[in-house]
């Protein structure tokens, strides 16, 4: 092909390219024009980005981590020390074996003027489990004629006592060492018992609240020369002479009666060798807290004081693996056994004196005796 040929060939080949590319971008134009709106129609105006918002109530929760096995680990891991605690404490006994000794124990009873506001509170929740309240119940209704409180504390008795119309008591005299511990007595028998308690009590009861040693000589009842029922709840405990008190209960026990009796609910030993270790580690601070030593051999206590009273366990009851005591004692012969006491007759400046609204300080017979 000849030069002139080529030249011409290669001029029809670039029109036709400037025509097919003409023809596209025409194409490509019409099509946007179809697609984008005129210049005089209405756009829709231009609304910034706003994030969409959830109702709370159709908002998936958050997963929140439970407090519940933080817990439980914790109160596990603090019972189980607990429990070591024990077994170490209750596999060898104490070191020093005159613990239980009352030689060894010290007079702790004075700690009772401390306690005294808050001691209800202290033993209140524990006796309940353990149906302490109902063994105080049994006893308070098991007594009769003139009867006597010995280590009365607060009164955790004087609810159970039957003191209404036709009761069998003629009188109630309360004891204790604490002249705190007898003041909350007093008040909570006004709480019970009280005008506007709303309980018709009997007519001719006679009720006193005394402040005193039990290891004295004490007052006898307002009528006759001792008394028909002795009861100590929780009293050999915190008393440096255990024996000598039941020795003077048993004084002021009438020897004519022969339903006379000594009730007794006590705390001490136990016939498990393991619960007495822990008792005797555990006694000292225990007494230095609570004023009360309750490690020793209740048994052999009362055994001793009944051997030299002439007095007889009627009925002896233990549980709570034999911590926890229970006795009635009577004389082995009501007329033949007389027990000696020194019984002062002196009577009170008035005949109120022995009402349970006296006023404090009105028993004529303290001040002959020394008490407070």
């Amino acid at each position: 092909m000849s030069s002139s040929a080529k030249r011409m060939l290669l001029r029809s080949l670039i029109v036709r390219r400037n025509v097919t590319q003409s023809k596209q971008a025409a194409r490509w134009a019409r099509n946007a024009s179809i697609q984008s709106p005129t210049a005089g129609s209405s756009r829709t105006p231009y609304k910034p980005f706003q994030p969409t918002t959830i109702p709370d109530a159709q908002r998936p929760s958050k997963t929140r981590r439970s407090a519940a096995p933080i817990i439980l680990s914790t109160l596990a891991a603090v019972l189980g020390l607990y429990i070591t605690q024990l077994s170490l404490a209750a596999s060898k006994p104490h070191p020093d074996p005159s613990i239980r000794e009352l030689s060894a124990q010290t007079d702790v009873a004075a700690r009772y003027d401390e306690t005294a506001d808050n001691f209800d509170s202290e033993v209140g929740t524990s006796e309940a489990l353990m149906g302490i309240n109902k063994v105080r119940k049994r006893l308070a209704g098991e007594c009769k004629g003139h009867v006597l409180e010995v280590s009365c504390g607060t009164g955790r008795n004087l609810g159970y006592y039957d003191v209404k119309l036709g009761s069998r008591i003629d009188s109630l005299t309360f004891v204790d060492l604490s002249g705190p511990m007898v003041e909350v007595c007093k008040k909570k028998w006004t709480t019970l018992y009280g005008p506007t308690s709303g309980i018709r009590k009997k007519a001719d009861l006679v009720v006193r609240f005394l402040t005193g040693s039990a290891l004295e000589v004490m007052p006898p009842p307002p009528k006759g020369e001792k008394y028909d029922t002795i009861i100590q709840t929780m009293g050999l405990c915190s008393t440096g002479s255990p024996v000598k008190l039941l020795e003077n209960m048993a004084a002021h026990l009438s020897t004519t009666s022969p339903d006379a009796r000594i009730l007794l609910l006590e705390h001490g030993r136990s016939y498990q060798d393991w619960l007495n270790n822990i008792l005797d580690k555990s006694a000292a601070k225990h007494a230095e807290i609570h004023g009360c030593w309750f490690n020793r051999d209740i048994g052999a206590l009362v055994e001793e004081a009944a051997g030299r009273s002439g007095l007889e366990v009627v009925k002896e009851h233990r549980q709570h693996f034999g911590t926890t005591w229970v006795y009635e004692l009577r004389f082995k012969s009501a007329v033949s056994i007389v027990v000696p006491i020194e019984v002062l007759r002196e009577e009170p400046a008035n005949a109120e004196a022995v009402e349970e609204t006296a006023p404090k300080g009105s028993f004529g017979w303290r001040g002959l005796l020394g008490w407070k």
